[in-house]
C-alpha cells in the first residue's frame, strides 16, 4: 500500500506541477552571518562565541605549556621521587 501511495504522490506531482515542500537547513558557518552580530539568534551567537574562542583558548594554553615545560616535568619528577621515598622505596632498610 505505501508504494501506492509514493506512485499517486509522484503523479499528483507531475500533473498538478506541484512544488515540493522545502526542507529548512541549518545554517553551520557563514562567515558574514557572524558579522551580523545584532540579527543572530541566540543559538547561532552561542555557536559563534564557540568557533571563535576555542583557537584562542588552545593557543594560550600550548603557550603557557610551551613556557612552563621545565617546571611541569620538574614538578612531576618532584612528585614520582616524593612517592617513592614516601613508600619507602628509596631508603635502604
Amino acid at each position: 500500500m505505501n508504494r501506492l501511495d509514493d506512485l499517486r504522490a509522484l503523479l499528483n506531482r507531475f500533473f498538478n506541477k506541484e512544488e515540493p515542500e522545502g526542507r529548512k537547513m541549518k545554517r553551520v558557518f557563514q562567515w558574514r552571518r557572524y558579522l551580523e552580530w545584532k540579527n543572530l539568534t541566540p543559538e547561532e551567537k552561542l555557536s559563534a562565541k564557540r568557533f571563535l574562542l576555542i583557537p584562542v583558548l588552545a593557543y594560550l594554553i600550548i603557550e603557557i605549556f610551551n613556557q612552563n615545560f621545565s617546571f611541569i616535568v620538574l614538578f612531576l619528577i618532584g612528585y614520582v621521587v616524593y612517592k617513592k621515598f614516601e613508600r619507602g622505596n628509596i631508603v635502604n632498610k
